[in-house]
Formats: structure tokens, C-alpha cells, sequence
């Protein structure tokens, strides 16, 4: 028989409604496998005011508990006809009396045993108690109390429609009990009597409630697109998109318009306006200009003009407020919000931003001179200057436009008559903001970004704010990730070691370093080496391969990533195959040994004199290779080496009776694993 069951109640936040069902089907179907209750299917439905469950195929009667559990053997179980500790534990875990165990013989001897029959029940006495425990174990983000009732839920609960066939199942939570009854639409919709699902179902949706989210989501989606002109488009990101589907049980599109004197404020503020406080979709033309024109879903079935001069009235005071802001800001000039800077804790440890930006300028100007971009100084650091001078403008301020730091910033600047690099700059160094988002394309925002991090993760590890599990207040791994991706999006030489010893400088010339310095040196450089291995992995490459790079060379993210794509690509080639068969051999032998003395007097065969002129001139040859970057040139030049070592192999026995010879055999061999091992643990590849 089917199951409906619904849990009735007041508007909940959009955001709890997935998981709330996710969990309500979860729960249930552990139930009704818990009791020993067969079904063919779950399915969940759900609007902001109402948790739906409907189950299919669900038997009539528990099937019938037939098991064995066997304990330990009755010798272990018993010690002169007494039960021992092993005995009583069996009884304890089973919950039950010495008289109820039994011996039972297999194969392997004899066992004391439990033998547990229990006679099916009707799934009609189970399913109250079983109903009424998925209302008290539902969990929400937050949850509240309501009237003199001690149950807690995210929002009060008005009723309970459990349906088992077409009998109700009767159960009854402080005063609130179960019946045959729902309620549609709040403002469009009656309560009604259900005999059973597909009565429910078609009664529901008389009633004006679309309980399908997905339905819903579809239904909002092609009304925005009939709502548009045949120029227009409307800005919809898929999370407005689910957050306005768990807003509305029944979805209608109302355009609505807004002055054009707004237009003035930038468009990205505009959009915020809408998208973020009202849950609106704003309308662009095909070039992606903001028109003075939205769309607002609502709650209900027809066209209301009440509705849309509401939701006009309230769009347009959120709007005065913004360019009320925006104004405002645009007369002060934003080098002078530097100062205020010093009223603004970054973090308590580590002191206000006005700190930080100036440890950032000490770190910038290490950069640009590693960079080799002196010419561009000024420029690079009135970007690190002005970076955060946004933060305290009215409009980021006041808590309303936080996501638009580093935007304001920008567009304070150029107004303000700053250079369009530095502008861009201010904005670009907070890129990229999450995974797949924009790189900084000036070098303006590049080096400003990695200060800006550096000092955040360095600073963070230097006074014990270190991320803990899935604790990470500072966003530290997002940061790291930054860091790296930033320098290799940008192909930076730069070595990490001299980074975090930069950033270490300007902390203690703060006094601010809490944690031994060699130590926190060490930790943000394994942190950012994690970091590494992530990126590098998304970029597709073998796990084998990074490890056995970033293990040997994880300081230059460049110069590690572009000996990965050597690698990577010399893999399929044979000459790598045998390579890396040659490099196996050599490192059983030389496991441990660190001794690269070869004396030549020792030489018996002419193959060890052989491989020892190869190998001192392809050491010379490969230092110059690896200097100059030419990793490719460096495998091309190791290659030659293997014909001579395989026939090394062939004729020379390394483990000599003399051990002076056996000694020599093996430094000669550990000096040739060193060639191999110069800018990867070949070793280690799989």
C-alpha cells in the first residue's frame, strides 16, 4: 500500500528545505528497514510550508524475525560449568538471561548460541510511532519553541496528513494530531479531506500548491523568459534560482521598474540591490547593461498591482540608500580612507588592516625586485596603498555591499583619477575569489594579491591560528590555494621559501610572531605544498608524478609544474620506459647509501670505467640543462646513460666478494641515482 504522509507548518527559511527533506527521506527508509518493513520506493516533495513523503509498495506486515547469533565457543564461555567474562558479555550484548542460551555444534566445535524468533507485526501498529519519530528527530540550522509546546522545529507546526492506504495513522505530538486533512495555498488555496496519494496529488494542485520543487523551478524559469522583450535578458544564477523555488508554493512573474535616475549608481551595486536583499531578477539588455527593470516572483497565481508597486516601493528605497552611499563616498577622496584603516582589526594577534597593508607594501616591494618590475614600483605599491581603502566607504561599511570590496574599490579610483592599472589592481587582487574564478591579469593585482595572502597565511600560522579539521576561520586553504594558483596562472619564478621569510620579517619587525619562527616557516611551506598537490591533481596530472616533483622541488610552483609536463609527456615514450626500469635497478642497490666517492683504481672491468666517463660527462651536461630550464633536454641527455647501465648490469656483479670493490660499485651507482634523482624522485613513479 502507499504512505502519504505531510508535515504541515509555517513558512520556512528557503535554505532549510532540501535538506530537510533529504533528511526526512533518509530517516524514514532507515525505519522501515530498522522494523523489518519492506517498500519499493521513497519519494519527497516540499514548499516552504509543507514536508511531504510519499512511500510506495510498503507491506502490510513486518516480516518475521527468524536469527541465530552465535558467541563464543562453550569453552571459552564457560569455566567449570560458570559463565566467564566472555559468556556474560554475550548475554549483556544480546540483553538477555543465562537460561535463554543455547549449544549449538558446527564444524567447528561447540558454541554457545541465541536463537531470536519474533512473529511479524502489522506495519499499521508500527507506523504511528515510527511517523511520529520523524517529526521529533527532524534537525534544522536553527530551530524554535511556539505557544506552551516543548517540541522544537524550525517553524510551528499546524498539521499532520499520514495517510496508509486510505486509513489514517493515528498518532499525536503535544495536541497536534494526525488526520485525512491538508491545506492548500495560504492565500489561495482551502483545506481539504484526502482518501489517497493520487487524491492528494490532484488536490493539492486544485488548491494551487506546486509541490514539486523541480516543477516549480521550471515553471519560474519559463515565466522569467515570457516576462522578457526580444532584447532583453534577465541575470539568473542558479542559487537565486533555488532559493526563489523554496520561497513560493505557487510561482507567478511580475515585471516591475524602477527609476532610471538609479542607473547613475554602478550596475553591479544595482544588481546586488536585487539579487542579494530582494530575491529579484534583474533585466539586462543583449550587451549586458542593466535596464530599469525587474522581475519578482510571486507567491501566488495571477497578476497582482499590488504586488508589483510593493515590491517598486521597497526596491526603491533599498536603490536611494545605495546611491545615497555611492555619493557619499565619491566625495571623499580614497587615499584619505587609509588612515581609518588603523580603526579596523584584521585580526587580534595580528592588529588592524592599516598593519597589514603596510607589512603587504614590505612584501610587495620584495617582489617587485625579484620580478624584476622596478619600473612599475609606483604604480604596485599605491595599488597595495589603496587596496583596502574601500572596506571602510559607506557603501562596503554599512554591512550592505560587502561582496562589492575591491569592485567599490576600483571604481572609487578611477573616479578619483588613479591609474587604470592600479584601479584594476585594487579590484583584481582579490581574484579568484573561489574555484574557476578570474585571475588577476595586471601585474598590479598580481603582486598585491600574493602580498595581501602571504601575509594573511604566514601571519594566521605565526600567531597558532591554524586550520583544525573543517574549522578555518581565515579561510587559510582558500588562500593557499590563491597563492598558487595565482603564480602559476601567472608563470611567476619566485621561490616560496624566500616568500614566507619575507612575510616572517615584517612580522617580527611587528613583534607580533607568537610561534618559533623555523617553525612556522616549516609549516606554511608543507601547507602550501598540500595546496600544490591539489592544484597540480586538478590540472589532471598523475598523483606519482606530482609527488615525486614537489618531494624533490615543491619551492619554484613554475619550475615544478613545467617538470610534471615533462614527465607527463616523456611517460608514453619508450626511452622513458627504460629509463625508469634502469632507475629501479639502481635504487635497490644504492637504498641508504649517500657516499658518491668512486675511486677509478678499483675499476676491474672496463664497463665501470665506461660508465663513470658517461656518467661525469652527462652530469655536466644535465647541470646546464637544469640551469636554463630545459627539463626535456635533461631527460634526452640521462637517456644516453641506460644502454651503458643495462650492459653494466649485464657484466658487472655489484655486491663483490672485496668489499673495497663492492663499496666503490655502490658509490658509483648512488653518484648516477643523484643525476637521476636532480629534479624528480624518479624513484618514486609508479
Amino acid at each position: 500500500m502507499e504512505l502519504l504522509f505531510e508535515i504541515g507548518m509555517e513558512e520556512i527559511p528557503a535554505r532549510f528545505l532540501n535538506q530537510a527533506l533529504e533528511d526526512l527521506k533518509s530517516n524514514f527508509e532507515r525505519k522501515l528497514k530498522n522494523n523489518r518493513i519492506k517498500f519499493n520506493g521513497v519519494k519527497t516533495y516540499g514548499t516552504p510550508r509543507r514536508l511531504v513523503l510519499v512511500a510506495d509498495e510498503v507491506a502490510e506486515m513486518q516480516e518475521d524475525l527468524d536469527e541465530l547469533s552465535i558467541g563464543p565457543s562453550k569453552e571459552r564461555a564457560y569455566k567449570d560449568g560458570v559463565l566467564t567474562k566472555a559468556g556474560e558479555g554475550f548475554l549483556k550484548a544480546h540483553k538477555i538471561e543465562e537460561d535463554q542460551i543455547e549449544v549449538i555444534k558446527n564444524d567447528k566445535g561447540e558454541y554457545i548460541a541465541f536463537k531470536r524468533f519474533s512473529e511479524g507485526k502489522p506495519t499499521e501498529t508500527i507506523l504511528p510511532e515510527i511517523l511520529k519519530s520523524l517529526v521529533l528527530e527532524e534537525t534544522f540550522p536553527k530551530s524554535m519553541r511556539w505557544s506552551d509546546k516543548t517540541i522544537r522545529f524550525a517553524r510551528p507546526i499546524e498539521w499532520f496528513l499520514a495517510l496508509y492506504g486510505d486509513k489514517v495513522v493515528e498518532f499525536e505530538i503535544e495536541g497536534i494530531k494526525s488526520s485525512n486533512k491538508s491545506k492548500g495555498h495560504r492565500f489561495f488555496g482551502k483545506e481539504f479531506e484526502v482518501s489517497s496519494v493520487e487524491d492528494y496529488m490532484d488536490k493539492i494542485r486544485e488548491n494551487n500548491v506546486i509541490i514539486d520543487i523541480s516543477e516549480r523551478r521550471k515553471m519560474i524559469e519559463e515565466m522569467i523568459n515570457n516576462s522578457l522583450l526580444e532584447d532583453e535578458k534577465a541575470d539568473v544564477d542558479e542559487a537565486l534560482l533555488d532559493e526563489v523555488t523554496n520561497l513560493v508554493e505557487h510561482p507567478f512573474a511580475i515585471v516591475g521598474n524602477f527609476s532610471e535616475d538609479f542607473l547613475e549608481v554602478p550596475q553591479e551595486v544595482l544588481i546586488i540591490s536585487m539579487k542579494v536583499h530582494q530575491r529579484y531578477f534583474p533585466i539586462l539588455n543583449k550587451k549586458g547593461k542593466l535596464l530599469p527593470k525587474f522581475i519578482v516572483i510571486r507567491n501566488g497565481i495571477d497578476f497582482s498591482q499590488n504586488v508589483k508597486e510593493g515590491n517598486e516601493k521597497v526596491l526603491s528605497a533599498r536603490l536611494a540608500d545605495a546611491r545615497f552611499f555611492y555619493q557619499e563616498d565619491l566625495k571623499i577622496p580614497l587615499d584619505n580612507n587609509v588612515e581609518k584603516l588603523k580603526t579596523v582589526v584584521f585580526q587580534k594577534d595580528l592588529g588592524t588592516v592599516y598593519d597589514k597593508v603596510k607589512r603587504c607594501e614590505k612584501i610587495a616591494e620584495f617582489l617587485i625586485g625579484k620580478l624584476k618590475y622596478n619600473y612599475m614600483k609606483e604604480d604596485i605599491l599605491r595599488t597595495v596603498k589603496l587596496a583596502k581603502a574601500d572596506l571602510v566607504s559607506n557603501m562596503i561599511n554599512e554591512k550592505e555591499f560587502t561582496k562589492l570590496q575591491g569592485f567599490m574599490g576600483e571604481n572609487y579610483a578611477l573616479k578619483g583619477g588613479e591609474e587604470i592599472g592600479v584601479a584594476l589592481g585594487i579590484k583584481e587582487h582579490y581574484y579568484p575569489r573561489f574555484q574557476g574564478d578570474l585571475f588577476p591579469s595586471g601585474i598590479e593585482g598580481i603582486i598585491t594579491g600574493i602580498s595581501d595572502r602571504i601575509d594573511t597565511l604566514v601571519g594566521c600560522f605565526g600567531v597558532g591560528v591554524i586550520p583544525t579539521g573543517s574549522k578555518d576561520p581565515f579561510a587559510l586553504r582558500r588562500t593557499a590555494l590563491g597563492i598558487v594558483n595565482i603564480i602559476v596562472n601567472a608563470n611567476l619564478d619566485i621561490s616560496l621559501k624566500d616568500l614566507v621569510k619575507v612575510s616572517l620579517d615584517t612580522l617580527e619587525a611587528d613583534k607580533v610572531l607568537k610561534i618559533d619562527r623555523t617553525k612556522v616557516e616549516a609549516d606554511v611551506l608543507d601547507f602550501l605544498k598540500q595546496r600544490t598537490i591539489n592544484v597540480f591533481s586538478d590540472m589532471k596530472y598523475r598523483k606519482d608524478v606530482i609527488l615525486a616533483v614537489l618531494d624533490k622541488e615543491a619551492d619554484n610552483i613554475t619550475n615544478a609544474l613545467e617538470i610534471v609536463r615533462v614527465i607527463t609527456e616523456k611517460l608514453i615514450k619508450e626511452k622513458m620506459v627504460k629509463l625508469l626500469q634502469a632507475v629501479k635497478r639502481v635504487a635497490n642497490i644504492t637504498k641508504g647509501n649517500k657516499d658518491v666517492t668512486v675511486k677509478e683504481k678499483l675499476f676491474k672491468a672496463d664497463i665501470e670505467k665506461a660508465l663513470y666517463t658517461d656518467s661525469k660527462k652527462v652530469g655536466e651536461e644535465i647541470e646546464k640543462s637544469i640551469q636554463e630550464k630545459e627539463y626535456s633536454d635533461y631527460f634526452e641527455k640521462v637517456f644516453t646513460l641506460v644502454p651503458t647501465i643495462d650492459k653494466y648490469f649485464d657484466n658487472v656483479i655489484v655486491m663483490d666478494e672485496d668489499k673495497n670493490v663492492r663499496e666503490n660499485r655502490i658509490n658509483q651507482l648512488t653518484y648516477i641515482m643523484d643525476l637521476f634523482n636532480r629534479i624528480a624522485y624518479l624513484n618514486k613513479l609508479d
